[in-house]
């Protein structure tokens, strides 16, 4: 266990699955919004694309209703996602140590901006 929190992977399975449904409804949010630039540079674009293809199936669906969709399709690649996510800590309970709009704000503050 690190200092900042546990990985996904070292989680219980209880907060395995907390993680799991907060991580999908900030993703589906992100995704709403166009902003996975910075998910796409750390796994694999093939699980992205099968988890966007059917949030754009869906995308008539509510936010609630499209996580929960989303979830139940395709939850192996969210684990998959979560697992490559390796400076992403949890706390025991399965709650980002750092929540996540905040990370992705600090994220996207390192990238390097065009002149």
């Amino acid at each position: 266990m690190s200092s900042e929190g546990k990985s996904y992977t070292d989680l219980s399975a209880a907060a395995k699955e907390t993680a799991l449904k907060s991580f999908v409804s900030f993703y589906v949010s992100q995704y709403q919004r166009g902003s996975l630039e910075i998910l796409s540079s750390k796994v694999s674009n093939e699980v992205m694309s099968s988890i966007n293809e059917i949030l754009n199936q869906n995308k008539f669906m509510g936010h609630a209703e499209l996580v929960a969709n989303s979830l139940r399709l395709s939850k192996p690649s969210y684990e998959q996602i979560l697992s490559k996510l390796s400076h992403t800590y949890f706390t025991d309970d399965g709650e980002p140590v750092t929540d996540w709009m905040t990370a992705w704000e600090e994220q996207e503050e390192a990238l390097p901006t065009e002149d």
